[in-house]
């Protein structure tokens, strides 16, 4: 990656009955890897705006209320990256199905206790597993 500065982006949770929609990711960072929905925010854009913008590109579901959850940071050799990660205030509907779109390569809901094991075969992003679990239990919660 050749930024010379952080990337400032944004993601959501988005949970259907015990599950997690995720996007495998098209491009780099992390091309191939599991990930929540989200991209890079733009200048003058609002962060809850961003995060209902790349929701819907990536996977064609128009999310009206994203209240915030927490900052992710990830910093590695060629990336350092602080997302606001975003938690849909509703569950996402049965039959209202996301259609992989923009750069994800393919998009689904992914059951929560299958996070352990794709995380164990490097097949999620960095962080994601604890971030999904946290804002999973908050949900639960009503928090």
């Amino acid at each position: 990656m050749t930024d010379t500065h952080p990337i400032l982006g944004v993601s959501a949770c988005l949970f259907r009955a015990g599950k997690v929609l995720l996007v495998a990711r098209r491009d780099q960072p992390y091309a191939g890897l599991l990930s929540l929905p989200g991209g890079r925010l733009r200048l003058g854009e609002r962060l809850e705006a961003a995060v209902r913008r790349e929701v819907l590109e990536e996977t064609g579901l128009d999310v009206p209320i994203y209240p915030f959850f927490c900052l992710h940071e990830v910093v590695e050799p060629d990336i350092h990256a602080v997302i606001a990660v975003h938690r849909g205030a509703r569950e996402i509907p049965v039959g209202q199905d996301p259609v992989a779109g923009d750069d994800a390569a393919s998009c689904r809901f992914v059951d929560i206790a299958d996070l352990a094991g794709l995380d164990e075969q490097k097949m999620l992003t960095p962080g994601l597993r604890a971030i999904v679990e946290s804002a999973h239990r908050s949900h639960l919660l009503g928090l």
